[in-house]
């Protein structure tokens, strides 16, 4: 049975903490599950562009979890160190089921030059890690709709289960998509008598997977721009995508993972 125990919520007092904990808060509603809530002080790194303007104390986001998750069982903690080091070290001692964290939009010089904790997360993270980047109010969000993206190797079989699992506990729908490589070009649709036969078969076993549950969508075109439209064109609440393995920092700003979190309307999450 799928199951969330334990949530880690990385918080670094900025407005963007609300988000992440507005998502976090639909999760452990939900599962029931531990709450850790890590802030991580980066005694070397402290610039004005750190942080963004108009963030909380301390004590105000206390309040805020005192507030909200009245009920559950939450572990605060504050560390010192590289944000994205301490963050999959507290991850692993911890056995998280999943990080959740709200980036922050800068564009990906901006995040290459700051060294981009999520971007770092995307790779080095022993769980998965849901990824907001849109300020949105209001009470935690529902999930109805699920999107999962594949590359039809022997990973997507992984990201496949997690996203079917994560809709079936919501009671949700869960389309997959497909995108063969078209470059820049026009996104558009194709058939599985184009894919090669191991894809085909790839192909019939998350179809088995998914039963009613949604559609495989096969699509041409620029893979974050179809995974995108997609996306948006289906109002999803969620996309579940896989991890890209980047070998340095420059590749951590210019992985399909990445650009796919950046072009997503919706929260990503990354197995």
């Amino acid at each position: 049975m799928f199951q969330i125990k334990t949530l880690l919520l990385p918080v670094d007092f900025s407005e963007r903490s609300l988000e992440a904990a507005r998502q976090a808060k639909a999760i452990v509603r939900h599962f029931h599950c531990r709450l850790i809530v890590l802030n991580v002080d980066e005694v070397d790194r402290r610039t004005s562009l750190q942080f963004e303007p108009g963030g909380w104390s301390a004590e105000g986001l206390q309040a805020y979890f005192d507030r909200e998750f009245a009920d559950t069982p939450i572990q605060f903690v504050a560390k010192e160190g590289d944000s994205a080091q301490v963050i999959a070290e507290q991850a692993r001692t911890d056995a998280a089921d999943l990080i959740v964290i709200a980036g922050h939009t800068r564009n990906p010089f901006e995040d290459f030059a700051l060294g981009s904790v999520t971007a770092d997360l995307l790779s080095s993270a022993p769980c998965p890690v849901w990824v907001s980047l849109h300020d949105e109010k209001g009470p935690p969000p529902l999930f109805r709709r699920i999107l999962c993206a594949v590359d039809l190797s022997d990973q997507s079989a992984k990201v496949s289960d997690w996203a079917v699992a994560f809709a079936n506990a919501f009671s949700a729908a869960c389309d997959i998509i497909h995108v063969s490589d078209g470059g820049e070009n026009e996104v558009g649709h194709t058939t599985e008598d184009s894919l090669p036969r191991i894809e085909r078969e790839a192909v019939d076993r998350i179809r088995a997977k998914l039963r009613t549950r949604g559609e495989v969508i096969l699509a041409t075109g620029g893979l974050e721009t179809a995974v995108g439209g997609i996306s948006k064109e289906l109002r999803s609440d969620l996309l579940v995508i896989g991890r890209s393995l980047a070998g340095n920092a420059i590749d951590h700003v210019h992985s399909a993972s990445y650009k796919l979190v950046h072009n997503a309307p919706c929260p990503v999450v990354c197995i």
